[in-house]
């Protein structure tokens, strides 16, 4: 009888075990077996972390803690897990966030009231997997990774112009101080409460806030933009997320004056501003601006081109994104002569439910004749699209015209809830250095009198299109491109009839497409350009608790929007952008006074209401590129901008990507590499420690600027940051002096 009960004891026994295994949630239990595994195989911190799912557990007062989600059938159970040594963080509808003891893991996973346990996953955050894939995190933690020391931008400027800013963001606090902001000015061009801006004795637009003033502003509108950009570039890292560099002074310049609309005037005057800033402490800097103008002459001798051109030089860098119109049709080139001149068909966006020829509402195209001093001429005309026949064309015009919708009366009338009329207005332009022609051409409210509905969708007969020659005799080339979102060029399958009905024409239309989607201010021979590619395809939503994920997006490769000049096409020679960052689903600081507030691609907020969450576009690549920049230019802060594309172009992430069908896109480069760049500077740039004035040599001198600079928090004269940095410890401060003191007395 004993034996028959110990035997039925042991069953009881085994089933319970075996239910209580089977019952365990699977995060523990993989968490678990992953913790003795990684124990068993013992390998160094960076391979756990590589190897590792989830978080590892972490000391938290003296216990070894997990993190993990709680899911609990009432809330009366709070008690019961703090019972059990839990720690509580927040609770949410229907569970909690909480670190538990590993020790009593198992315990508490199957605690009455407890329906789940997940262990936190370890996240590929995008601010990290961008500081991960550029390798910046390497080159910020630096004396761990081979080099001096570590380098995190400190003594350099980033400078940012944007809008939508949340100036009390945790991500411009600084580290060791969370009540101190690392914002040293902020331009507001709307704004007159601040101090007056001069340059040359003008006034400038706006005005500036600095010091203390800073803590008195919350934002300059209801956007986030510029909180993302500037995170990015120069972000304090809290909680994982974090910028490129994150020990940079950061200048921001609010653009506002056009009600939402960003005036290249203001952008010319935030350049002139924090040059002058930087040029009155005596630091270099980098300028990020993410805007893109898909119109324009592209060959870098625009206004706004040459602004940054006079403003770049050593130690000021000027990044730009490339823009996001790639996969557009709103390219169109051809080499002309005048028996054979480049003829467009012009498409306008109207809506899903008419096809766009229908209603032209304002669509604005753009064409430059490539060669110098070459004048156009042009025809309008309208195609029969069902015939394939060009049934109206206007004479030749050799300067601006308007032809009202009355000439058109036939095939074209217009909305009179919009306007009175309609017209196709040309004007001709020539360029600021007085060089180059240009041909201007808007399509206002002009609405398709002949239609069929087909599938629901209204098709229109006609399509209003184009026809450009050189005036003269000689070949010649003209590119042309759509300025606004509204539009872009077509094209007819077969052959069209010209108007007199004697001729037929196989590829009449140019062929479009994005070739040259490079924003124009994105060329100049003084400006960066960043393209954007895919470091990540999926984030943690903190409002909708789940991981989404886009499986079209392939991680590595060019995002689809990222615009570029692919080689042979657009007026310069050059392939376009200088360089790709990750620029999808990437993750840094939001404003609290946006839609980041309540939206779901919102991953994180602090105690403070500090937002984190994702945004895409070329506007997030050129930021990370800027960021960078700026770890280099505190090696070496009289970098110039050739120097700056040869190491970005020596140091390039050339892969599969690059390399392959989309190769093109990546520019002649490939992905941005801060490790690789700055193992170049460091070679290239032999300064001598203690050599403050960078003359050469260290003396007396160099002592005076080094004390100068610690005791006002600048330098009348431009300083070697690096070379300031005497005990090498990555800040510049009163142990440099006493460091520098000894090297004097023993020389």
């Amino acid at each position: 009888m004993k034996r028959s009960y110990l035997l039925l004891l042991s069953i009881l026994l085994a089933t319970a075990a075996t239910w209580a295994q089977r019952t365990l949630p699977v995060s523990v239990r993989q968490f678990l077996d992953e913790r003795t595994w990684c124990g068993r195989f013992q390998p160094t911190p960076s391979l756990m972390g590589q190897f590792s799912t989830y978080v590892p557990a972490q000391m938290v007062n003296g216990i070894e803690m997990v993190d993990a989600f709680i899911a609990i059938d009432s809330d009366d159970v709070i008690d019961a897990l703090q019972n059990e040594g839990v720690l509580v963080n927040c609770i949410f509808d229907g569970f909690v966030t909480a670190q538990i003891p590993v020790r009593r893991l198992t315990d508490i996973s199957l605690l009455t009231g407890v329906t789940d346990v997940e262990i936190s996953r370890k996240v590929q955050l995008c601010t990290d997997s961008t500081l991960s894939v550029t390798h910046a995190g390497q080159v910020i933690n630096g004396n761990v990774n081979g080099l001096p020391q570590p380098y995190d931008g400190t003594g350099v400027i980033v400078g940012i112009i944007d809008q939508g800013y949340d100036y009390q963001h945790r991500a411009f606090r600084r580290k060791d101080n969370m009540s101190q902001t690392r914002i040293v000015r902020v331009y507001d061009t709307t704004h007159e409460t601040g101090h007056p801006v001069y340059y040359q004795k003008l006034r400038m637009p706006g005005s500036v806030f600095m010091g203390n003033e800073i803590y008195g502003l919350t934002t300059d509108r209801t956007s986030t933009h510029g909180t993302h950009t500037a995170s990015i570039a120069a972000g304090t890292h809290v909680n994982g997320y974090g910028g490129m560099a994150p020990g940079a002074d950061i200048v921001l310049c609010a653009v506002n004056r056009m009600e939402g609309n960003i005036s290249l005037v203001e952008l010319a005057n935030c350049v002139r501003y924090i040059d002058c800033y930087a040029d009155s402490v005596g630091k270099p800097c980098v300028m990020s601006l993410s805007i893109s103008v898909p119109g324009g002459q592209h060959d870098g001798q625009d206004y706004f081109s040459k602004v940054v051109k006079q403003t770049c030089g050593p130690g000021r860098i000027f990044v730009i994104a490339a823009g996001n119109t790639a996969g557009q049709p709103y390219y169109a080139t051809k080499v002309i002569t005048r028996d054979d001149p480049m003829n467009m068909l012009f498409l306008s966006k109207y809506s899903k439910t008419a096809d766009s020829t229908y209603f032209y509402t304002n669509l604005v195209a753009d064409m430059w004749m490539r060669n110098q001093w070459k004048k156009f001429s042009f025809k309008l005309h309208i195609l029969d699209k069902n015939i394939k026949r060009i049934v109206w064309e206007s004479a030749e015009f050799s300067d601006a015209t308007v032809i009202d919708v009355s000439s058109l009366s036939r095939y074209y009338t217009f909305d009179s809830s919009l306007d009175t009329t309609g017209y196709i207005k040309v004007e001709r332009k020539i360029s600021s250095d007085g060089k180059k022609y240009e041909l201007i051409t808007t399509l206002r409210n002009l609405v398709s009198k002949s239609y069929s509905t087909v599938n629901g969708k209204i098709v229109s007969r006609y399509a209003i299109g184009m026809s450009a020659y050189p005036q003269s005799s000689t070949i010649c080339t003209a590119d042309a491109w759509i300025c606004n979102s509204y539009g872009g060029f077509g094209t007819i399958d077969g052959e069209v009839t010209s108007h007199d009905g004697q001729h037929k024409y196989t590829s009449f239309y140019s062929s479009s497409g994005d070739k040259c989607s490079i924003g124009n201010y994105a060329v100049g021979d003084s400006t960066i350009s960043a393209g954007a590619y895919a470091a990540r395809n999926s984030y943690y939503s903190l409002f909708q608790n789940k991981m989404i994920t886009d499986q079209s997006i392939v991680v590595g490769d060019i995002a689809e929007f990222s615009s570029y000049q692919a080689p042979g096409y657009g007026v310069l020679p050059e392939a376009f952008p200088t360089i790709c960052a990750p620029g999808v689903n990437v993750v840094a600081a939001g404003s609290r006074y946006s839609y980041f507030n309540n939206s779901y691609n919102t991953v994180m907020r602090t105690s403070d209401g500090s937002l984190w969450g994702v945004m895409t576009g070329t506007s997030m690549a050129a930021p990370t590129v800027a960021g960078i920049i700026a770890l280099w230019l505190q090696v070496n802060p009289r970098l110039s901008v050739s120097q700056v594309k040869r190491i970005l172009a020596d140091s390039a992430i050339r892969d599969q990507y690059t390399m392959g069908k989309n190769g093109q896109k990546f520019g002649p480069n490939g992905k941005v590499d801060a490790m690789k760049g700055i193992r170049i500077v460091l070679e290239d740039y032999k300064f001598v420690i203690g050599d403050v004035d960078n003359d050469g040599f260290v003396g007396i001198n160099d002592l005076s600027m080094l004390i100068d600079y610690i005791l006002r928090g600048s330098s009348i004269d431009p300083i070697n940051i690096a070379a300031a940095d005497v005990d090498k410890d990555g800040y510049v401060g009163i142990s440099d002096v006493s460091e520098l003191i000894d090297i004097l007395l023993k020389s």
